[in-house]
C-alpha cells in the first residue's frame, strides 16, 4: 500500500475522485466530541462510496522535553481537538499551567522543541515522544479513558456489496411541512429496519432548513432494505443519495 498525505479532507476526497488514489480514510465521528460536522456536508458534494468503516482508539500522552517534570510545567501546547478531551486532567494538574493552542500536532512538536523550555509541554500520541526522544510525562490522559474512539469511514469511488452483515447510509432532504420526517422514517419501521444513526445538518443555502443522514442495519443488497429507500426516494424526500453499503469494523 502506498500512502499519501493532503492538508484537508476535501482534498483527500478529489485525490480519488480524479483517480490519483483508490480510497480515502476520513475521520468522521469521536465519541466525545461528537461528528465532524464539515465532513459530513463534503459528503453531499462528492460522488463517491462508504466502502469501510473502523473504529479507533485515541489516546493522548502529556510529552515535555528530556529533563521536564511535571509538577513544573507552566505551559501546555496542544491541538483544540486534543485539548477538549484531556481537560478534566489538565483541570487536575496543581501548577494550573497555561494553555496555548495550535493546527496541528506538527506546530505542537515544532514549538516544544524550538522553546527549549522545560516547563512547557504539549499534548500528543505517545508514539511522537518516541520519534523525537521526548519525555512521557503522563499517558492515558484523557477524558474517558477507554472509550474515546474516533470513527473513520473509507470512501471509493464505486460502491461495494458487503454481504448480510452490512450497513447502509444515506442523506435525504424533507419537505419542511409537520409529519414530514415522520413519514419518511417510517419507510423504516414500517418494515422492521434498524435505524443506528440519525443527524441533523443545516441546508447550506436555505436557512433553517435541513438534511438528514441516516445509518440503517443492512445492506443495499437486502431487498427490504432496497424497498426502504425505493419508498423513501419516490414519496417522502425531495432528494437523496445512498452513500453506500459497507462492514463497520467496531472491534
Amino acid at each position: 500500500i502506498e500512502t499519501f498525505i493532503f492538508p484537508t479532507h476535501k482534498e483527500a476526497l478529489e485525490a480519488v475522485e480524479d483517480g490519483r488514489c483508490d480510497y480515502a480514510v476520513i475521520p468522521m465521528e469521536n465519541s466525545l466530541l461528537g461528528s465532524n460536522h464539515s465532513n459530513y456536508y463534503l459528503l453531499t458534494q462528492k460522488y463517491l462510496y462508504i466502502v469501510n468503516e473502523v473504529y479507533v482508539p485515541v489516546h493522548y500522552a502529556l510529552i515535555g522535553l528530556p529533563d521536564a517534570k511535571i509538577e513544573d510545567i507552566s505551559l501546555i501546547i496542544a491541538h483544540p481537538g486534543a485539548l477538549e478531551v484531556c481537560r478534566t486532567y489538565i483541570g487536575g494538574l496543581p501548577s494550573h499551567p497555561n494553555i496555548e493552542t495550535v493546527y496541528d500536532t506538527a506546530s505542537c512538536v515544532e514549538m516544544l522543541l524550538n522553546f527549549s523550555n522545560p516547563e512547557t509541554a504539549m499534548i500528543a500520541s505517545k508514539s511522537i515522544a518516541e520519534y523525537h526522544e521526548l519525555n512521557v510525562l503522563a499517558d492515558h490522559i484523557e477524558d474517558g479513558s477507554g472509550t474515546n474512539l474516533t470513527r473513520y469511514n473509507v470512501f471509493a469511488r464505486e460502491p461495494i456489496q458487503p454481504g448480510a452483515d452490512g450497513i447502509t447510509s444515506v442523506v435525504f432532504t424533507a419537505a419542511h411541512q409537520p409529519g414530514s420526517l415522520t413519514n419518511a422514517l417510517r419507510a423504516f419501521a414500517d418494515r422492521g429496519i434498524d435505524m443506528t444513526k440519525i443527524e441533523s445538518r443545516p441546508l447550506p443555502d436555505q436557512p433553517y432548513e435541513y438534511m438528514f443522514y441516516v445509518d440503517i442495519d443492512g445492506p443495499m443488497s437486502d431487498p427490504k432494505i432496497r424497498e426502504a429507500i425505493d419508498d423513501l426516494e419516490f414519496h417522502h424526500t425531495q432528494w437523496i443519495r445512498v452513500l453506500g453499503s459497507y462492514i463497520s469494523h467496531k472491534d
